[in-house]
């Protein structure tokens, strides 16, 4: 019986250190947002995503309004809507893009994608 309680007296504070450490690789990603003015369409604002997207070396899902790319670090959705501010020639190009562990990676691709896609 003491055997029990010693075992369990030594078990529980490593099992607790253990998941203390771990917490680290749990975070939730670092994300970054922006958006801009296309002066044209949604096809065209689709059109220009696409060749954003094809300059870089990612897997890519293809919505309807919207594409998402995965990096091994990290991922990102353009997603292109009527502008509900503007003229109706115009869309609005809004991005996310999540990294693992550094916002200013993802706020950068924000940052460039934005640059690309807008006027």
């Amino acid at each position: 019986m003491k055997v029990t309680h010693l075992l369990c007296a030594i078990a529980t504070p490593a099992v607790l250190l253990w998941s203390f450490l771990s917490l680290p690789s749990l975070a939730p990603p670092e994300i970054a947002s922006g958006d801009g003015i296309v002066n044209a369409d949604i096809v065209a604002c689709l059109s220009r995503t696409d060749t954003f997207i094809g300059t870089l070396d990612v897997e890519v899902e293809k919505g309807q309004i919207d594409r998402t790319g995965y990096f091994g670090d990290g991922s990102f959705r353009i997603l292109c809507y009527p502008n509900p501010y503007g003229r109706s020639n115009q869309s609005l190009v809004i991005i996310f893009a999540a990294h693992d562990t550094d916002f200013d990676i993802a706020n950068t691709f924000v940052q460039i994608a934005i640059n690309q896609i807008a006027d």
